[in-house]
């Protein structure tokens, strides 16, 4: 049956339960007297109308008036979709002024036939039960059975409670506008003050909305409802946040393994106070020259999914000698620092109270920030045998951090075991009082240090640790969910906190969240990197600009859990271009970086995040500390700064009110007319359409109805894309009140992924699309452009049967027949030979900066035309071409093999490749290409053997596979770098020659395809 919990999830954060009683309700009607077995103290009137129903005596608290109350009446029903209960709310009864209940002692009714429905009471018992009847003096009274004797007089006393209250303070007072959103449709009430599931933060509002598509609408009722409550809450924080003041409040988060040693160096490095933001990015290292995307990496921090490029800062330690306020300003306000493996002792691994490593680490760290330790003070820790989790705060921003609670789970054997696991600490922030925030809305920061299964193969386990640790980890009741005073002195029972119940949420390394309301995680995560051991060693230790960190975390396994959705989901990394943490070893077995030879480096220590996008956390650095190296990890660190708009929490509450009258009256269930919505065009025209070039267009969409209109886009079919490839919409979901408009954006862009079937004419740029108004009519939207079909993004066997350009073809049946195809690619030989037949060898960073983009479309162009490339500009003194014209020509090369489907050399080849011992052997292998690939490789290889010829002074040695795997290579060939222009070279063309498969479980040795391409390159 129904609990506390249940009719919590149905009330708005201000509110919360006193007590529950279950029972039987109905309306007292005299007119339908119902005689009782003899010996029944009085006789009890039924309506006709009885069934199963829950009161909860519901609470609120007002800084003004203190605490007032009502009763809620809420009628049970049960669904076989559903093994909870669903409550639906029937009456509200003020508990003030003339509110009264009655009891008495009744005995079971006697039903008669055909004059009584009884068909939702679950259950009809035998022994004497009691009749409440509640009124609240204005309306008619309500009735209710109950045979729960104990909660009965719970709510007698709550009662009773109450309506003391409430005759202490004026009637004037006493106006109970708190109750005014539950008039109507209570139920799906969405609060606005809490924080939110960052999981639901993360997903799009249209994934969470009934499955749905063209003739099979899904639950329009609950759609409406979803994306009313996305409206109501967005709107109202909006609102309220756009002219507050912002606080930041700034955070050092740190993680350490310290494989049960006890603090032996200065922890300065890693713990010591950061500077201002603003010093912070004047310290970025100068700018370096950009290089190809496809292998090397942008210079500068790329993350790697976003495809967004930033700046790293390099910290500098903080001198302590002035811990002067003004110094202070710019430092961390909050240092939250996980530990792992404190304890490796044979008792580790059953859970222990014992805090003398907690004590040893707890001074260390103090002791780290010098003469500025004076201004900090901890806060809080929580240890689980060898995880601790250590919170230190300012001084002066202690009182600023309320209601500090502690949890922990095991993950190791059977779950119960200390080795593995998360510890985790919540505070709730609450700025400063300001005159126009007397009640700051608060913010809550969950951090979480855990601790996840070892060893390379275990990637499932470490997953599944990750579910379970985010499952199981609860803070108990959730604070923010009061006005008033900590619920220990009121004794308020709010719902359970969850981690994600936060504005903010960081993970870091071994395993950390941080969440704000922010959440922060802190652990060894242990997450490896899938490639084998003389790949990761070799690509660390030739780390030219930053490439090999670059390609190594493409195969990071917990990179890959997050792209495939199997842990993380909606969490951010920060750029990584620190070398990795893990494996390192003091003695004699050690590589040139000091990694064990037995242990392949990872990045096991790792920070990530989730934000709310009303309180943004940004972060401004993240990096390794080698200095620090008693432990076979190297810690890690990463700041933040924390947006925290100073809002009181009764405006806002008073704004969401004020929002939610403009809907009042609209039940989706029973609307007084239906919405009506009307684009201002249907059919959206985006004229010539090129590859890679986006097109926008704008369609303003108006609710011309009388009630609020909610609207998604639908999928021609159930689980099919609501719009193709090449198209983007945004909002696919909105709420409009009528006369409200909002624009619609359409942009279309063709990408190597959408090409393939456009160029061919397999299908056209034209796409019906449908918007459906939730309770109203759908909206169709033609949309539709003139694509300029291209060579980009084709396989090599489809180009070498074109005919001739292929912006000339009308369509797959005029391919010439494959026995006459050509013996290679026109386009791909246009541009090599463009290459070889002029002097770029003298051109710097030829492929290793990108060109010029409009020149690179221009070329592009003149490939797809079949037009002759436009005429270079006049060379700058001492260069026989133009350097820029030759970088475009060099980056249309790149850019063609990166858009083919499938590399040059098939996939099914890559292992025999790879295998490869000789050169003899390796030109053997030519006779297994397909005849489309054979011209091309030999055209491309030749001419970067030409290259190599022309710029290296000396060659690497590459006959004896040794040499190589100990990365004996010759010295400096030229200022730029340490490595030999032909490694460069294969560093870019190997990833697109043969292209590297991600998500292959053992992916084929990046090491050993790139020397398959050194034996042609230099043959």
């Amino acid at each position: 049956m129904a609990d506390q919990n249940d009719v919590r999830l149905l009330l708005r954060p201000s509110e919360f339960v006193r007590v529950v009683l279950e029972g039987t309700a109905a309306r007292a009607e005299p007119d339908l007297q119902v005689e009782t077995p003899k010996g029944n103290p009085e006789q009890y009137s039924w309506s006709g109308r009885e069934y199963s129903a829950v009161l909860a005596i519901v609470g609120h608290l007002d800084n003004a008036t203190g605490e007032a109350g009502a009763a809620f009446i809420y009628q049970v029903e049960t669904s076989p979709l559903s093994s909870q209960p669903l409550l639906a709310l029937q009456r509200v009864l003020p508990i003030q002024g003339d509110f009264s209940i009655g009891v008495s002692q009744v005995n079971p009714p006697v039903f008669m036939s055909g004059e009584t429905d009884v068909s939702s009471v679950t259950s009809q018992p035998t022994d004497p039960g009691f009749s409440l009847e509640l009124s609240d003096g204005s309306s008619e009274p309500i009735t209710l059975v109950t045979h729960d004797k104990e909660h009965l007089s719970s709510v007698l006393l709550a009662c009773r409670r109450l309506r003391d209250l409430a005759s202490q303070v004026s009637t004037e007072t006493v106006t109970y506008p708190w109750l005014a959103p539950y008039a109507l449709h209570p139920s799906s009430w969405f609060s606005v003050t809490p924080p939110r599931d960052l999981r639901h933060s993360a997903a799009f509002l249209h994934e969470r909305l009934s499955p749905a598509c063209a003739g099979e609408p899904g639950d329009d009722v609950a759609d409406f409802n979803t994306i009313r409550d996305e409206w109501l809450y967005t709107k109202a924080r909006s609102t309220v946040e756009k002219d507050a003041e912002q606080k930041s409040l700034r955070i050092r988060v740190g993680t350490f393994n310290a494989n049960g040693k006890l603090p032996t160096q200065d922890l300065a490095t890693w713990i010591g106070a950061t500077r201002g933001e603003q010093e912070v990015w004047e310290q970025l290292i100068p700018p370096l020259k950009e290089i190809s995307p496809l292998s090397l990496g942008e210079v500068g921090n790329k993350d790697l999914d976003s495809g967004a490029t930033t700046p790293q800062p390099v910290l500098s330690p903080i001198k302590v000698s002035d811990s002067s306020t003004e110094e202070l300003a710019h430092d961390p306000d909050l240092f939250v620092l996980a530990f792992q493996e404190l304890d490796l002792s044979t008792e580790a691994l059953l859970y222990s109270t014992k805090t003398t490593r907690e004590d040893a680490w707890t001074a260390a760290t103090l002791a780290a920030l010098g003469e500025k330790g004076e201004h900090y003070e901890k806060l809080i820790s929580k240890q689980l045998v060898g995880m601790l989790l250590i919170v230190i705060v300012r001084k002066e921003l202690r009182k600023c951090f309320l209601g500090a609670r502690t949890a922990a789970v095991g993950a190791g054997l059977m779950g119960i075991m200390g080795n593995k696991g998360a510890v985790a600490v919540r505070l709730t922030y609450r700025p400063a009082a300001t005159p126009t925030a007397p009640s700051p809305t608060p913010t809550t920061l969950t951090f979480v240090n855990s601790h996840l299964a070892a060893l390379d193969e275990m990637l499932e386990r470490r997953n599944g640790d990750f579910r379970d640790i985010s499952r199981r980890l609860e803070f108990g009741p959730c604070a923010e969910y009061m006005w008033g005073e900590s619920s220990d002195e009121t004794g308020i029972a709010p719902p359970m906190a969850t981690i994600y119940a936060s504005d903010v949420l960081v993970e870091v390394s071994g395993h950390m969240f941080v969440g704000l309301l922010i959440e922060a995680k802190d652990a060894d995560l242990n997450y490896r990197v899938n490639l084998p051991d003389p790949d990761v060693r070799y690509f660390l230790s030739h780390n030219f600009a930053g490439h090999g960190v670059h390609t190594l975390l493409k195969f990071d396994q917990l990179k890959g859990s997050m792209r495939n959705a199997k842990a993380f989901v909606g969490f951010s990394e920060h750029p990584i271009t620190h070398l990795p943490t893990y494996r390192f070893n003091t003695g004699l077995l050690t590589d040139s970086l000091g990694y064990d030879n037995k242990r392949k480096p990872a990045w096991t220590d790792r920070i990530l995040h989730m934000s709310s996008p009303f309180t943004p956390a940004r972060q401004l650095s993240y990096t390794s500390h080698p200095e620090i190296s008693f432990s076979d990890h190297r810690p890690i660190s990463a700041d933040f700064v924390v947006e925290t708009p100073t809002v009181d929490s009764m405006a806002l509450e008073s704004t969401a009110n004020e929002l939610y009258k403009a809907i009042l009256g609209v039940d989706p269930e029973d609307l007084p007319s239906p919405p009506l919505l009307k684009l201002d065009e249907t059919a959206l025209d985006f004229g010539k359409v090129l590859y890679e070039r986006p097109a926008m267009r704008t369609l303003h969409l108006k609710n011309i109805g009388k009630v609020p209109a909610a609207f998604r886009f639908y999928p021609r079919e159930i689980d099919s894309p609501i719009h193709p490839d090449w198209l983007e919409i945004s909002p696919l979901t909105g709420f409009l009140l009528p006369g409200e408009a909002m624009p619609l954006t359409f942009r279309v862009l063709v990408t190597r992924t959408s090409a393939a079937r456009l160029n061919l004419h397999q299908v056209k740029l034209s796409v019906l699309l449908i918007l459906h108004t939730a309770l109203g009519q759908d909206l169709f939207i033609s949309a539709s452009g003139k694509y300029e079909s291209t060579c980009f993004g084709n396989s090599l066997a489809t180009l070498t049967r074109l005919p001739g350009p292929i912006r000339e073809l009308k369509g797959e049946e005029d391919l010439i027949p494959e026995a006459q195809s050509r013996n290679s690619s026109r386009e791909a030989m246009k541009l090599v030979n463009w290459l070889m037949s002029n002097d770029v060898a003298t051109v710097d960073d030829l492929f290793f900066a990108r060109g010029d983009e409009e020149l690179v479309a221009q070329i592009r162009e003149c490939l797809d035309t079949g037009t002759d490339f436009p005429a270079p500009p006049k060379p700058p003194p001492h260069h026989t071409i133009d350097p820029s014209y030759a970088r475009a020509v060099a980056t249309t090369l790149v850019d063609f093999l990166d858009s083919l489907p499938e590399p040059v050399i098939p996939v099914a080849l890559h292992v025999r490749c790879a295998g490869i011992a000789s050169r003899d052997a390796a030109y053997e292998m030519l006779s297994l290409f397909p005849p489309a690939s054979v011209n091309l490789w030999i055209a491309v290889t030749a001419f970067l053997h030409l290259l190599v010829l022309q710029n290296v002074m000396t060659e690497v040695p590459l006959d004896k596979k040794e040499e190589l795997d100990q990365a004996t290579v010759t010295p400096v060939v030229s200022e730029k770098s340490s490595l030999p222009e032909a490694e460069k070279l294969a560093a870019i063309f190997a990833p697109l020659l043969l292209r590297d498969d991600i998500e292959a479980p053992a992916p084929v040795s990046l090491l050993e395809k790139r020397r398959f391409l050194l034996y042609f390159m230099e043959g």
